[in-house]
């Protein structure tokens, strides 16, 4: 898909409940009451044993396990230390950060020049050096390039490294990016860093940013009913193509992307797009000190009040804008200082 607009100057171009795990339940009323009968919940250890009472009714949920006594702990969480629960950050590097910027393209592609996107770069690369990464910076790469970049990189040794970040700013349409001459596809790129092809990677943080859009509707805007407070808005915007979504199958990714699926994602030709501006925001203030889901939240909530101020295309003004996240993370992941 092609920008929608463009100038030199500011434009915003069943789960059912199984029933072996049910606890039984007995009338009261009847005058042969049966004690109620011992269950296996599929919840507890194999060495637990657990009545009716066991259970508890739980506000919004119904009957659940009750789990006050440690013997009716599921034993995953057993002596579970809650210094566990944070990602290990203390390796002596905290990783590589690359970014693939694409503002230029092939003729052939008929893929428009992506104006404002050096911003991004700007704004990404200072944040994520101020967090302690190590930046590299692709502009423009061919197909090829930009797939052999990228391959050397999830086989170096991240052996010393406490994660990976990967930034796509580009071009794309349903499950491809566009490189200068042609399209890659997303899942293919990431799936380079599964566990079996980037084995230093295993059990470390793999985040993956997506700047562009993900279909062809514009998000429009409603009255909230308790109100939106105000924000500071830019000029002018315009729209980037891009991949639906594609969730790798392996644990510790996280995906990031700059709007939710079937939408446009606006750019902004002066300050960068939407997105990665809110995400260097919140970078700025909160990047050594608050979980980085919960910065990413804060990011949906900055760029949910924006909206198209000036465009040159008119059925663009007043439209809006929600990125979105899919997390395999499976601990808490923050980016303190070393």
């Amino acid at each position: 898909m092609a920008d929608q607009s463009k100038n030199d100057n500011h434009i915003t171009e069943n789960d059912a409940l199984f029933a072996s795990s049910r606890p039984s339940i007995h009338s009261s009323s009847s005058s042969n009451q049966q004690q109620p009968s011992t269950v296996r919940s599929r919840y507890q250890t194999p060495a637990s044993e657990a009545t009716a009472s066991s259970w508890n009714v739980q506000p919004g949920l119904g009957l659940m396990p009750d789990y006050s006594t440690s013997s009716d702990v599921p034993s995953i969480l057993q002596g579970i230390d809650k210094n566990l629960l944070s990602y290990n950050m203390s390796h002596p590097k905290r990783g590589v950060a690359v970014i693939f910027n694409h503002e230029e393209f092939h003729l052939g592609t008929q893929m428009p020049r992506r104006r404002g996107t050096q911003h991004d770069v700007d704004n990404l690369k200072k944040q994520l050096t101020k967090l302690q990464f190590d930046v590299k910076v692709h502009q423009d790469l061919t197909v090829v390039q930009l797939w052999d970049a990228l391959k050397n990189v999830s086989l170096q040794s991240h052996a010393d490294s406490d994660c990976f970040v990967c930034v796509f700013l580009t071009h794309g349409d349903n499950d491809v990016i566009y490189a200068y001459d042609g399209v890659l596809k997303l899942q293919e790129l990431i799936d380079r860093f599964r566990g079996e092809k980037c084995k230093s990677l295993v059990g470390k943080p793999k985040i993956f940013l997506i700047q562009a859009c993900r279909g062809e509707d514009h998000e429009i805007g409603i009255d909230a009913m308790d109100g939106l407070d105000d924000v500071e808005l830019m000029d002018v915007d315009v729209a980037d193509a891009g991949p639906r979504p594609t969730v790798p199958a392996g644990a510790d990714f996280l995906l990031a992307y700059s709007v939710a699926e079937g939408y446009y994602s606006h750019r902004d030709t002066a300050y960068g797009s939407w997105f990665i501006q809110a995400l260097s925001f919140v970078m700025e203030r909160y990047g050594t000190t608050m979980e980085f889901t919960d910065m990413l939240l804060l990011v949906n909530h900055i760029v949910s009040q924006r909206s198209v101020k000036a465009c040159r295309d008119p059925a663009m003004i007043g439209k809006k804008q929600v990125p979105c996240f899919m997390s395999m993370l499976t601990k808490k992941l923050y980016f303190a200082k070393k």
